[in-house]
């Protein structure tokens, strides 16, 4: 189930990043990478929600979009459910 939760989620992050880059008129998910001095595959990954990311990386992304960490979250109003601990063996 958290699973699922984590793609859904991750799926909101990058479409959002997606809609954000282009809304800044940066049609090249390489330009955006460089701009914000990340590796060109970070930034398709992300907008794919292929995986996570940090709060450094997501920060740094958003920067050359002159976008705030708070801006980008505030369309984000459900709560995120807690992961379940894992089991230790």
């Amino acid at each position: 189930m958290a699973q699922h939760h984590d793609t859904a989620l991750r799926r909101q992050i990058g479409n959002r990043l997606r809609d954000l880059r282009m809304h800044a008129g940066i049609t090249s998910q390489e330009k955006l990478a460089h701009s914000a001095g990340v590796h060109r595959t970070a930034v398709g990954r992300l907008e794919r929600g292929e995986s996570g990311v940090t709060i450094e990386v997501l920060a740094a992304v958003l920067a050359p979009l002159e976008v705030s960490l708070g801006d980008f979250f505030q369309p984000f109003k459900d709560p995120v459910p807690p992961r379940a601990p894992k089991r230790q063996r």
